[in-house]
């Protein structure tokens, strides 16, 4: 069964090594009586795609062989109780779903979550690890209120590095969501389920999509995902060539989503909902689109993507052109007086910026790693890498703060300044009319700045190193992890120049490795 979900390599020992020790804590805390479910979900790295699974767009995971693990075991009543191997950094939890759930008596998943009575609650716990598994439970029952979710006593475990990019708290919910299914009256679809897992953890207060959660449930050892949402489309596996490899090279700056960093990684979510409407007002106001036309179109950023025919990158540009390159939440209140509501609500979820939202630099990102989700497919199913791994180098200068030059000069990286102004649109535009290839919105970073000087340095080392096809961050960004396309024959030297120049340089404990593909998330059964 474990070679089965991990291959024939060294990761079966090593499961079966936490598993005993999974089960140990489970007896330690509960006693040995009773039947128990084991489920496990694995770390997930996406290779393109890169924050736009929650605007449409096509995202490209692999599954990778660090997990999380919950031994569970059901009760007649609707506490959940939990302890972890690593107890005095995860204390043991207990609460009750329907007592989380009366905090606020209504069918709207939103409004519970932001109602003052829940809210002031996850205040008060922000960043404890048992409001991952509090997010499936709830959004479970909340949305099949018939059905009853059952208590159960459960130890958890994993190795996945936390804020680092790799979905350590994405695959606590996941988990917790199939070891309540097992015990309940449900059955849901995987893309469903995959749903569900993403609204479930804006419970702790973060608002992203659920690429995370699908990219786990559709896992399959040694292949690439491709999926897309609203609604949900599973779009079929592409195998990774066998002479490659991707690296997973850990910054050790954490990203932690459910403390500081908030506020800024809801900042960029919200920025592509005011992207969205200046783009409908500019198509309609400036362009002469048809208002219905729009409305029936265009329902999220990767629409139009999705309608090329009605909206090319000659039109993009058009639009890009006519967006602003500053916008403050009073301009924009101005902008759309009967969208006062609507503007609340973006606003709500993070700090005002001090010097205003970017929508151009934002626009032009998320429209082109739209593009480049899609069609980086091709490049994978011709064997193409050497394409492949150059889209990997301009999504990531679309997050990228910093470049890392050979004699260690450091200097600011802004887009804004050279690759979203009004000449530099006007001449793209003039070029996808000539033919020009590299005109294409695909090949354009724009600026969504995620990125960090650590991430971006260890991007910069690994092109020197012969034989990477490309390297860029992956997940939320902000901190976290570089994902290294390579040959095989050269991962080791890209490893030896990191641990040399970035780890040891850096007084840190070296922290990449290959990516081991496993199978996505479920139950384990003999």
């Amino acid at each position: 069964m474990l070679e089965r979900i991990y291959g024939d390599g060294p990761l079966v020992a090593q499961r079966q090594q936490a598993l005993a020790a999974l089960l140990d804590t489970f007896c330690d805390a509960y006693g040995e009586e009773g039947e128990i479910v084991i489920a496990r979900s694995p770390a997930r790295i996406n290779l393109m795609g890169v924050h736009v699974e929650h605007r449409r767009g096509e995202i490209n995971p692999l599954t990778h062989g660090r997990e999380v693990l919950m031994a569970a075991r059901v009760r007649e009543d609707d506490e959940i109780h939990l302890c972890d191997t690593e107890g005095d950094e995860f204390p043991p939890r207990v609460f009750s779903i329907g007592e989380e759930l009366a905090r606020c008596a209504t069918d709207d998943w939103v409004e519970y979550i932001e109602s003052p009575a829940v809210s002031e609650v996850v205040r008060s716990q922000q960043g404890d690890w048992a409001n991952y598994v509090k997010s499936a439970a709830l959004r479970l029952q909340h949305e099949y209120p018939e059905a009853r979710i059952r208590g159960m006593d459960a130890a958890v475990m994993g190795d996945i590095p936390r804020s680092a990019g790799l979905s350590s708290s994405s695959a606590v919910v996941v988990v917790s969501a199939l070891a309540a299914m097992a015990f309940g009256e449900l059955e849901i679809g995987r893309g469903r389920l995959a749903e569900l897992c993403g609204e479930g953890e804006w419970y702790v207060g973060t608002r992203g999509g659920a690429g995370d959660h699908a990219a786990m449930l559709f896992g399959r050892r040694g292949q690439i995902s491709r999926l897309r949402f609203f609604p949900f489309e599973f779009l079929g596996y592409v195998a990774l060539p066998n002479h490659a490899t991707v690296l997973i090279c850990n910054s050790l700056r954490q990203a932690d989503k459910s403390g500081s960093e908030l506020s800024a990684y809801n900042e960029t979510i919200a920025a592509y909902r005011m992207v969205l409407l200046l783009i409908k007002d500019i198509l309609v106001k400036d362009l002469g689109f048809a208002p219905e036309v729009v409305a029936d179109r265009l329902h999220h950023l990767g629409d139009i993507n999705l309608n090329k025919d009605l909206f090319p990158d000659t039109i993009v540009y058009q639009v890009l052109h006519h967006m602003p390159a500053r916008i403050s939440r009073e301009e924009l209140e101005q902008r759309f007086p009967d969208r006062e509501e609507e503007l609340a609500d973006i606003f709500r979820t993070h700090d005002p910026p001090a010097q205003g939202y970017r929508p151009r630099a934002v626009a032009m990102f998320g429209l082109a790693e739209i593009a480049r989700g899609s069609g980086c497919a091709e490049f994978l199913e011709a064997g193409d890498l050497d394409s492949f791994g150059e889209l990997m180098y301009v999504s990531h200068d679309g997050d990228r703060v910093v470049v890392h030059e050979e004699d260690g000069t450091v200097r600011p990286w802004d887009n804004e300044q050279t690759q979203v102004t009004d000449e530099y649109l006007d001449r793209l535009r003039a070029e996808v009319e000539q033919g020009v290839e590299r005109a294409a919105l695909m090949w354009q970073p724009g600026g969504y700045r995620c990125s960090c000087e650590e991430l971006d340095q260890i991007v910069d080392l690994c092109r020197q190193v012969p034989g990477v096809y490309g390297a860029g961050l992956t997940g939320a960004g902000l901190g976290g992890c570089v994902l290294v396309l390579v040959e095989k024959a050269h991962q080791q030297a890209v490893m030896d120049k990191l641990r040399r120049e970035y780890y040891e340089a850096r007084g840190l404990t070296f922290a990449a490795e290959p990516c081991v593909p496993v199978e996505g998330a479920g139950l384990l059964r003999v």
